[in-house]
């Protein structure tokens, strides 16, 4: 599987130092299944979320993560993307400041979240949205045990 991450923008510090600790928390969410074929992260700002929320998800308004996953085909290379999840870099600050955790710990978190969709998980229910969170938790607990959300 090839984790391929992309920064619309300048690269923070402190998101450079933890490409691979990105990289390996959304190949623990997305799992074997997609050990064959490329999912691309894409790292935004607000204008650039908001934008593709309005294009794809007809709503106009900025959010955390977005995640895309492509229809299934037979993959035999890693060139085939089969997803792209969008994280919005300042919402997850404003987010990290008001859970009380660390800018690191909710870019981890929405990674592992958007990845997780792509894998086929959802949360439109409370239920769906509390048996995503024990995942996303489980996953950081083994990768990095220092950045598990204040949920």
């Amino acid at each position: 599987m090839a984790v391929k991450i992309f920064f619309t923008g300048k690269i923070p510090a402190e998101a450079g130092e933890s490409l691979p600790l990105l990289e390996e928390a959304a190949e623990a969410a997305l799992g074997a299944k997609f050990r064959n074929g490329t999912v691309n992260i894409i790292y935004t700002g607000n204008a650039g979320i908001q934008k593709i929320n309005k294009q794809f998800l007809n709503r106009d308004r900025i959010t955390d993560v977005i995640a895309f996953n492509y229809p299934p085909v037979p993959i035999k290379d890693e060139s085939i993307i089969l997803g792209e999840i969008y994280v919005c870099l300042p919402q997850a600050k404003k987010q990290a400041k008001m859970m009380g955790h660390s800018w690191l710990t909710e870019i981890l978190t929405l990674t592992v979240h958007g990845s997780l969709h792509v894998a086929g998980m959802d949360d439109s229910t409370q239920e769906l949205r509390d048996k995503m969170n024990r995942k996303t938790t489980r996953i950081l607990k083994k990768i990095s045990p220092n950045n598990i959300p204040n949920w």
